[in-house]
């Protein structure tokens, strides 16, 4: 192996990732006067999906002092969440404003280009070195810290040592996958197929800016208005159905629209897209989120089905923790910590949080239940506090979600309820 062209050795922590997960933690560390490296493998601004953020994001971009940069960015402002019935004869509205859980009250959703670039910038401006089209390739882990080898645009091999890794390299799961650490969630294969529109009637006067999900037999659209008339529509389902159809993913999503009232009456004045975006969503857990000297955090740490916009705010928040805890082991001088075991456990009940209504979420007796909402015994205020994102819940807030997931067993069980068809 030919040696590295230039080797630096004097970074507290080495960051694999600029997205929000890594950026959060850039921030985090920056901010505790360490030297950190970021090394982001594409050149930002750039395309991404998963533009819907929650109220309780604003939390952690307060903490990061990023929050008026985001605010005064002219995004749009995410009041609720309506989730419709594929044939048009049911809605349930979450407003944020009004869930006696719930202490924040709006969020916004973002062109994610722009939204993560101003966190990466932010981390910049807080101190940390940012590197961008830059691919790491290897990383060796010792007893006295890391080395990462990576190669620049010039295809330049570089090496950077540090006394810690953090691994926000999104779906790339960089360390996990080569530590075979990696296990999906097998009823969990999915496949989105997206694009923006122009056009789209999207709801109005105290409604506007709401996110729509339109939960179809086995599939759900998610339409999320970015701009006055721009608006995210994508359609996710089963790996399985869309390859048993035989068909191009343009065609596929135009049939699912046009077989679905609830969207189909919301394109009417729509013209078909040039052109669609496809992502595969296989939803995964990593066995270990740390290990002596490295820490996962974001999608690197794994990854859920993105129905419940859950993604950027379980990304920002682990980043965060995983930047206070690499910087308590730095000050110890100890590779493994207590926090660092904590942070394991911390990120998996939040994952684990939206999971049981992920799982669920397919399922008849979750949905006719959802479909049917009483907010008796404040149930459905419960599941508005989680779905706006909080993921630090009081005992009376997890007894009524246990309330509501017992309904739906029984409903499953005895049909406690009317049977409306999914659809």
């Amino acid at each position: 192996m030919n040696p590295p062209e230039s080797s630096e050795n004097s970074w507290d922590v080495v960051i694999i990732g600029g997205g929000p997960a890594g950026s959060s933690a850039a921030t985090t560390l920056a901010q505790a006067g360490r030297k950190v490296l970021v090394l982001e493998k594409e050149k930002f601004p750039r395309f991404h999906i998963g533009e819907s953020l929650l109220p309780y994001n604003r939390q952690v971009y307060e903490e990061l002092g990023v929050w008026d940069k985001i605010s005064q960015a002219g995004f749009m402002r995410k009041k609720g969440a309506q989730f419709l019935l594929g044939d048009g004869t049911r809605k349930v509205r979450l407003d944020f404003s009004k869930g006696s859980f719930t202490e924040f009250p709006e969020a916004v959703q973002v062109e994610r280009a722009k939204f993560d670039n101003i966190l990466l910038t932010h981390s910049q401006e807080c101190g940390a070195e940012v590197r961008q089209e830059c691919l790491v390739q290897e990383l060796q882990v010792n007893a006295e810290g890391v080395v990462v080898k990576y190669r620049d645009k010039q295809g330049v091999t570089h090496q950077a040592g540090a006394k810690f890794l953090i691994d926000a390299s999104g779906l790339s799961n960089f360390t996990a996958n080569r530590e075979n650490r990696r296990t999906y969630y097998p009823a969990h294969k999915k496949i989105a197929i997206f694009s923006h529109f122009a056009g789209v009637d999207m709801p109005q006067g105290e409604e506007y800016g709401d996110i729509l999900v339109i939960r179809r037999n086995n599939s759900w659209f998610w339409m999320i208005p970015l701009e006055d008339d721009k608006v995210s529509v994508g359609l996710v389902m089963d790996r399985g159905d869309f390859q048993a159809l035989g068909q191009e993913p343009k065609q596929v999503f135009e049939d699912a629209v046009r077989t679905t009232p609830a969207v189909q009456e919301r394109f009417t004045k729509v013209a078909p897209p040039a052109s669609v975006y496809v992502a595969t969503d296989f939803s995964y857990r990593n066995d270990s989120l740390v290990s002596d000297r490295v820490i996962r955090a974001g999608d690197a740490s794994g990854f859920i089905d993105p129905v419940f916009s859950s993604g950027v705010l379980l990304a920002t928040t682990s980043g965060r923790q995983a930047g206070l805890v690499a910087d308590e082991a730095i000050k110890l001088g100890e590779s493994m910590t207590p926090a660092m075991q904590a942070y394991e456990t911390d990120t998996r009940n939040r994952i684990g949080q939206y999971w049981q209504f992920i799982e669920r979420f397919y399922t008849q007796p979750f949905a006719q239940l959802f479909f049917q909402p009483s907010n008796r015994f404040k149930m459905m205020c419960s599941i508005n506090a989680v779905l706006a994102g909080c993921t630090r819940l009081p005992f009376h807030v997890r007894m009524r979600l246990r309330l509501f997931f017992g309904l739906v067993w029984l409903h499953k069980k005895f049909g406690i309820a009317e049977q409306i068809p999914i659809k």
